[in-house]
């Protein structure tokens, strides 16, 4: 059942007619909630199973369009069931959308070990992690998911490097770059109000 969501287009085009939007459909979307009971049934189903991949599906299209900041996403956990269990469904959401990717459990680790599970690699500094982390994130159509940052051996303001990261594909065009890549975050609740300040503009949230 987790596998039948296709894109709105690719429905448009099994339907072999030309490409154009129902003006029942575009009515559906306007109405009041109260008065469409399907809709709140088709939101319930797509939350149940398909929430993860329409989230990151959403910010993944809305990276590669207009906007020269892309944005990095934030799934917002509470323990460490939840960690487990939303970055399972990254991955799973990242394989059904045909997405290369790398995930690195920050828990315990320092920069230097987490630049190191990115490349395969030891870095000898920690301008050689950045250097990692830029390569990838600059170079590939690769997703980085990050989790644990907050349960990382970062000595001290880890928002800082996870802000530091997001503004690697952020700052990106200003070098004439429009990045392929996208950057995930799996942490915690707390973590993400502690650092909203920093990092809140950056980020498209999952809760």
């Amino acid at each position: 059942m987790s596998d039948n969501i296709i894109s709105f287009t690719d429905y448009l085009k099994k339907r072999n007619k030309p490409l154009q939007i129902d003006p029942g459909f575009i009515e559906a979307l306007g109405d009041d909630i109260k008065n469409r009971p399907e809709l709140l049934e088709w939101f319930r189903f797509q939350t149940t199973f398909h929430r993860h991949k329409l989230f990151l599906h959403s910010l993944f299209t809305a990276n590669r369009g207009e906007p020269r900041n892309p944005n990095a996403a934030y799934f917002m956990c509470f323990d460490e069931k939840q960690v487990a269990h939303n970055t399972a469904k990254v991955l799973e959401a990242l394989r059904w959308l045909d997405r290369s990717f790398i995930h690195i459990d920050a828990k315990d680790c320092t920069f230097g070990d987490m630049a190191a599970k990115l490349s395969g690699i030891k870095p000898a500094s920690k301008r050689d992690a950045w250097d990692m982390f830029k390569e990838v994130l600059l170079g590939s159509d690769k997703v980085i998911i990050v989790s644990n940052l907050s349960q990382s051996k970062i000595p001290s303001r880890k928002s800082s490097r996870a802000r530091s990261l997001i503004k690697i594909n952020d700052d990106a065009h200003f070098d004439g770059i429009k990045p392929r890549s996208d950057l995930v975050f799996v942490d915690y609740a707390a973590f993400l109000q502690r650092s909203w300040s920093e990092l809140g503009p950056y980020l498209e949230v999952f809760a």
